[in-house]
């Protein structure tokens, strides 16, 4: 039987917190600027955001820095820690997931995840990072908020863990979005003085990257032969060729079906199953080609 602890102490009493009452032996200030009311001096000055307060013995528990900052031979005594380069939020978001409070992430922006992912790494609570990580890569995306998803992602890419997968996540979604070169140049000239320029610059490069999700090909191959097995990739949508005399030129009644790859199944074979659940229900195998014309072309549209 596995001796570590579990993530959570107690559950929630049906008085909810199981902590209540318990005093809290530390106090965290969080520090950050806020610009000053003379506008044309663009001074900002520092001010506290807020106060965070926790148990010493438990912030020790799961965060090896925190155990080494209050226990440890160099520990520190003080009752009172100020805390720079974060916000209140992100702070309280570490101290209620490591309390199991419930946490209301439909209300966290981006970048306040991020500025979690950052507390996640500099505390060392792996379980926190990958629980944001999660939700960071779940987040619905719409062309008129992409850029506020996809902006902090560039900003933070000393995680890639989170932001690689998440800017990736983007430049598909504007590829689908923007199929055309000057719907994308017009999106691009919209987003020109934004402060957002290299993010944009960065999508289009990843765009330019992904291969076709259904070939399997940087360009995408859709309407061409498929002229080798090994282009028979399981998943991959096939229609027919219709200057193949086999069945497509003819006017079968597979001419206007869409076929899924099941599997190769022999040396000039291959396994198919029918979108339309018609002329026959399941799978059925087929050769590639007639008179060395191929049978199927690309379906990717």
């Amino acid at each position: 039987m596995s001796s570590k602890m579990p993530r959570q102490f107690p559950s929630p009493t049906a008085n909810g917190d199981p902590f209540d009452g318990i005093p809290t032996d530390v106090t965290f200030q969080i520090m950050g600027f806020e610009t000053s009311e003379e506008k044309t001096s663009g001074q900002e000055k520092e001010v506290m955001l807020g106060e965070v307060t926790a148990h010493k013995v438990i912030l020790g528990a799961f965060s090896p820095v925190f155990k080494r900052g209050f226990f440890g031979p160099v520990k520190d005594v003080k009752d009172v820690i100020l805390v720079k380069q974060t916000t209140l939020e992100a702070f309280q978001l570490m101290i209620n997931f490591v309390y199991n409070r419930d946490i209301d992430w439909n209300i966290m922006t981006v970048l306040e995840l991020y500025d979690g992912v950052n507390l996640a790494e500099k505390y060392g609570l792996p379980s926190l990072m990958e629980e944001i990580k999660i939700k960071i890569e779940n987040i619905p995306l719409t062309l008129e908020g992409l850029m506020d998803v996809a902006h902090p992602a560039a900003q933070f890419v000393q995680f890639p863990a989170v932001s690689d997968a998440l800017l990736i996540k983007c430049a598909k979604f504007l590829k689908e979005k923007l199929a055309t070169s000057p719907k994308i140049l017009k999106y691009v000239a919209n987003l020109s003085g934004s402060g957002q320029e290299v993010t944009i610059v960065k999508l289009l490069s990843l765009m330019d990257m992904q291969d076709c999700e259904n070939c399997n090909q940087e360009e995408c191959q859709n309407g061409k032969l498929l002229k080798s097995m090994d282009k028979f990739i399981p998943g991959c949508k096939l229609a027919v060729n219709r200057g193949c005399t086999g069945w497509g030129a003819n006017g079968s009644k597979y001419v206007d079906y869409v076929f899924t790859v099941i599997a190769v199944t022999g040396p000039q074979s291959v396994t198919l199953t029918n979108n339309f659940a018609k002329p026959w229900p399941g799978q059925q195998a087929f050769g590639i080609g007639y008179q060395n014309i191929p049978y199927f072309v690309y379906k990717c549209d």
